[in-house]
């Protein structure tokens, strides 16, 4: 299996990305393709020059994502995506800028026929039980119809990917009872309520991580806010046991504690989220992702393209 990695995107690349994808070389035996400087990559022990595409322009954050796609043709995003679109890769991963990576999957990739937009997921499983949050943060503005593709799009991907064919499906809102919520959702809920037999109906945020629904759907703002809530609760609760261990005798017990009460919520175990509703697998991988998170999202990506290999 061939997959490009974009060693210009992220935190700590090249250096966290070239290791992440050497280990899975090592782990799973694919076939790593790296994009980005050449000098640079070319000084990675492991790296085989035949696989490293030089890319001499690189796409920033505060870059407008479509203008960047259009003038920036020798990025690491857009080589990456051009190698998939035309089958020299089965997939790609970046952890550059989310919008450049979307408007290039759009444009370059394309969507799967039926798919108005792609959109934005996070996964997450939680004391064994598989939940997929989307969008969050792709599409800002969603219409009803949208919402119910995105729904579509989430069971399908927990069936063909997680082999969780008896996936169910909620819908964010502010309160449970049906008529809750804006016009949105509230036409979003009769589309869904009649088209898919796994509907759960309304689900509040604080319900979410307890719930066992398995899609939980929104637009991308409010999945955005809900998803940042999430990781800054996580933030402050390991900030407190930082704290509390510093000052007790019993520090590692607590540190101990902290890590399997937060061990689900710890992105790196996933790594990598695809942009879901394009035609070939591409995964945005934390901006912040070490090489462990790159290890991840590879894992993830294997598991993606095989599961449409089966299709």
């Amino acid at each position: 299996m061939k997959i490009a990695f974009d060693c210009q995107g992220g935190d700590h690349a090249p250096v966290a990305i070239v290791q992440g994808a050497l280990k899975a070389k090592d782990a799973y035996g694919i076939e790593p393709y790296f994009f980005g400087d050449a000098t640079v990559l070319a000084e990675f022990d492991g790296v085989d020059e035949a696989h490293i595409v030089h890319c001499s322009s690189s796409i920033t954050q505060d870059e407008s994502p479509a203008l960047a796609i259009r003038k920036k043709k020798d990025s690491a995003i857009v080589q990456g995506l051009v190698a998939l679109k035309e089958g020299k890769v089965d997939g790609m991963i970046s952890a550059g800028s989310t919008g450049a990576l979307l408007a290039g999957g759009m444009f370059i990739v394309k969507r799967k026929e039926g798919v108005e937009r792609a959109a934005l997921p996070v996964f997450l499983e939680i004391s064994g039980q598989k939940k997929l949050i989307l969008d969050v943060g792709a599409n800002m503005d969603a219409s009803p119809e949208l919402l119910l593709s995105f729904a579509k799009m989430g069971l399908d991907y927990l069936r063909r990917v997680e082999g969780l064919d008896d996936a169910t499906v909620a819908l964010l809102n502010v309160g449970t009872e049906e008529g809750k919520g804006n016009q949105q959702v509230k036409a979003a809920y009769e589309f869904m309520a009649n088209e898919l037999d796994s509907f759960k109906g309304n689900i509040e945020a604080r319900d979410v991580l307890f719930n066992n629904v398995n899609v939980i759907v929104a637009d991308g703002f409010a999945g955005n806010i809900m998803l940042k809530t999430i990781e800054g609760t996580v933030g402050y609760i390991q900030q407190g046991m930082r704290s509390l261990a510093k000052g007790s005798d019993h520090g590692g017990e607590i540190k101990m504690l902290g890590q399997k009460l937060l061990g689900d919520l710890d992105y790196s175990r996933y790594g990598g989220v695809p942009l879901l509703g394009l035609d070939k697998p591409v995964f945005k991988a934390h901006g912040s992702s070490n090489e462990e998170a790159i290890l991840s999202a590879t894992v993830a990506l294997i598991k993606m393209v095989r599961g449409e290999e089966r299709e």
